[in-house]
């Protein structure tokens, strides 16, 4: 019994000794184990993980935020919108500390800039991309506000919606106001802004389960509401206002958010709570029982003298002499300033300041004032592409008058190849048509080609004409490195900075050498019509001042608003030298020369005599009333119908014709000959458009180069006047090659 419990402790022991050597080693194996230095990762592997991990990390935060309560979104966006609020016044007054004095000076109009932010940010709460949609419309307002910027840098008037429609326009002066350098930016910023938004639409997370589209929905209708009550309230106690005077001002005073939105949203003249068949009644009868001013026309051997009537608009034209700290070492306008001392003159107070030529045309024309449509509105690019309107060439046609419009720049500017036509003009001739020109060193026509235009108009019918002209030699973008123009004038600009001085002074040096070549115009023209021998009266005025840098109080007589005019005539007008606003010129010349005008000419002969430093009430509101009537309204005021038509214009004086083509074996070109070509004109090939090279007036030719294939008996050609940017304006008769 005893060996055999001997023998099974011995057993026992046995098998703990194993049991504890077994552990021993495990525990040694595992020592060694963990003593031994693991692989090092691949570098590529970790900076990977790395960037998963934090793309995972951001899209979970931004997850999470999606769990977060509607009060602190709304936080979360009330910061947002304060944010943006001030750089985007930082943008618009390309300065730091400037937006700083806005706010202290108007916390209200901030408040209800940043309120309009919030509402329109608050529109991110209904998507299902909630950060997507947020981020979007928080880059929409700076990309805006950028280039309101940029455009800040090249002219005085800010970025508004009317720019949008204004698009193709600024397109064909891309290369003008920008370097190819600049180009690239902007091209490459467009596309880099583009990848922005794509990437993040496809990388930012949606909301998982359901939007609360009601809690969504409220917040934008509370801050709808808001908006509305205090656009209301700012309104009714003058903290903004809904029409802008001047552009630049309103959005110094306003805030660009606010502004900006307006420019959108105000179209068109709205219509006025006192307009009602009754009203227009009541102020057609005050114009047929008011005081009629004098009028009378001039009689030769018993016959009434009908004068041609030009005008001619200056591009930026003003005499240098009323700025300060300008100086040059000669008169740059002298035969200008001559005129002033010899015949009717004053200042021309203009609806834009740097920028904006057709208002100022607008005006000058149709007897209207453009501030009554929408902020930075342009007439002829929106209800005057549809509607005819009342103008002195519709009053003139009436009177026997031909009507000729002339623009030595393209045709679709201000989109003026429609809207002459509703203006009651006959003839367009742009710079498409016309044979020779000459261009400034920043790539406009000069004005020397006008005279030649304008002579060619008056002779182009034996009734007297009414030709209207548009300059453009002026126009800017002006250079600020060393003067690249032939130097009439020497212009020296006196500031503290000295570099800056040396810059203005090239620009302002380019811009006075513009205006000395534009008044020999003028002198060129006048003997030309002096040579004529006919009656005639010449209007000439500035668009307005150029957009150049100016301070508050730079200029010693006048203001920003206002630029000189001069009627020149042959026939002794009766007229006092008087200043006055653009859209009351129409009443002052056609009354000068005899003719009543129409119903704007006689609101504006109604208010003549009235203190033009008084604010009359009855005089604005029967222009409003009246200019709504005729173009939106009902046409009370022609009795219910529209009086005027839309003339079948013609673009350039003379019809372009093509005689013949003829093919070259010998040379492998082609030639076609006919009359009227220009340099815009091109041949067309079985209406494709073929490489043209312009010989004169009478021949263009396909050099051998650019001939694909001989013509075959029967192909149809003939020529088209192409602008820069390859838009067809007219075509001339269409012949068959190989057919007489």
């Amino acid at each position: 019994m005893s060996k055999k419990n001997n023998s099974n402790k011995k057993n026992i022991d046995i098998n703990i000794n194993d049991n504890e050597n077994d552990l021993k080693l495990t525990e040694e194996s595992k020592t060694s184990e963990e003593s031994k230095t693991p692989e090092e990762p691949d570098d590529s592997e970790t900076s990977g993980k790395k960037k998963r991990g934090f793309k995972k990390a951001v899209a979970e935060k931004i997850r999470h935020s999606y769990d977060l309560p509607i009060w602190k979104w709304l936080i979360i966006i009330l910061v947002v919108s304060v944010f943006e609020g001030v750089l985007l016044e930082m943008l618009g007054r390309r300065s730091l500390l400037s937006p700083l004095v806005f706010i202290i000076h108007n916390p209200l109009v901030f408040v209800y800039n940043v309120l309009i932010l919030y509402c329109t940010l608050s529109i991110g709460l209904m998507f299902k991309r909630r950060g997507f949609a947020m981020g979007l419309i928080f880059l929409l307002w700076f990309a805006v506000g950028f280039i309101n910027f940029m455009l800040l840098g090249y002219r005085i008037t800010p970025f508004s919606a009317i720019d949008f429609i204004m698009f193709t326009d600024v397109i064909s002066m891309f290369n003008i106001y920008f370097n190819f350098w600049q180009r690239i930016a902007i091209v490459a910023g467009i596309i880099i802004f583009i990848i922005i938004i794509v990437v993040a639409f496809l990388k930012i997370p949606r909301i998982k389960g359901k939007v609360n589209y009601v809690q969504g929905a409220v917040v934008v209708l509370v801050s709808f509401v808001l908006v509305y009550i205090m656009t209301f309230l700012a309104l009714e106690n003058s903290l903004i206002s809904d029409k802008f005077t001047n552009l630049g001002t309103a959005y110094k005073s306003y805030g660009f958010v606010y502004c900006f939105a307006n420019s959108i949203i105000d179209q068109g003249i709205s219509k006025p709570d006192e307009y009602n068949e009754a009203a227009m009644n009541s102020v057609m009868n005050d114009l047929k029982y008011a005081e009629k001013p004098k009028r009378h026309f001039q009689y030769k051997n018993n016959k009434k003298q009908m004068p041609d009537i030009i005008v001619i608009q200056l591009e930026s034209f003003i005499d240098i002499g009323r700025v300060n700290n300008v100086t040059t070492d000669k008169e740059s306008i002298p035969n200008f300033k001559k005129f002033e001392e010899e015949y009717p003159s004053g200042f021309l107070t203009v609806p834009a300041i740097g920028a904006g030529t057709a208002n100022t045309e607008f005006e000058i024309v149709t007897g209207m004032n453009s501030k009554v449509f929408g902020a930075g509105e342009y007439p002829y690019k929106t209800i005057l592409t549809e509607t005819p309107c009342e103008s002195m060439a519709q009053l003139l046609l009436r009177e026997g008058y031909g009507t000729h419009a002339i623009h030595n720049n393209k045709a679709k500017f201000y989109s003026r190849d429609i809207t002459y036509a509703n203006l009651g003009f006959q003839t367009f001739t742009s710079l498409e048509y016309m044979l020779q020109f000459n261009r400034t060193e920043t790539g406009w026509a000069k004005d020397d080609c006008l005279p030649t235009e304008i002579i060619n108009a008056l002779d182009y019918d034996p009734e007297p004409d009414f030709v209207f002209t548009i300059s453009v030699q002026g126009h800017g973008r002006y250079p600020k490195t060393q003067l690249k123009c032939d130097e009439h004038v020497h212009v020296e600009v006196a500031n503290e900075d000295e570099e800056l001085a040396q810059e203005l002074s090239y620009q302002f040096g380019y811009f006075v050498n513009q205006c000395y070549e534009m008044d020999q115009m003028i002198l060129d023209l006048k003997k030309r019509l002096d040579e004529r021998g006919d009656d005639y009266v010449l209007l000439l005025y500035g668009d307005h001042i150029p957009s150049l840098s100016f301070e508050e109080d730079q200029f010693n007589s006048g203001t920003q608003s206002q630029t000189e005019y001069v009627i020149v005539n042959n026939i002794g007008l009766d007229l006092e030298d008087r200043d006055m606003y653009a859209y009351e010129m129409s009443d002052y010349l056609m009354r000068g020369i005899g003719f009543e005008g129409g119903i704007m000419q006689k609101i504006h002969n109604r208010y003549y005599n009235d203190d033009p430093l008084v604010d009359n009430h009855e005089y604005h509101r029967d222009v409003l009333l009246a200019e709504y009537d005729m173009l939106y309204g009902d046409h009370f005021v022609y009795n219910y119908v529209q009086p005027y038509e839309k003339q079948d214009m013609r673009l350039g004086l003379y019809d372009i014709t093509v005689k013949n083509m003829e093919y070259n074996a010998y040379s492998n070109s082609i030639t076609v000959r006919g009359e009227n070509f220009t340099p815009f004109s091109t041949i067309l090939i079985n209406d494709e458009r073929q490489q043209t090279l312009f010989v004169d007036n009478t021949t263009l030719m396909i050099i051998p180069d650019d001939v694909d294939k001989m013509p075959e008996v029967d192909d149809e050609y003939c020529v088209a006047q192409i602008d820069k940017n390859k838009h067809e304006l007219s075509r001339s008769n269409t012949k068959r090659y190989g057919r007489r």
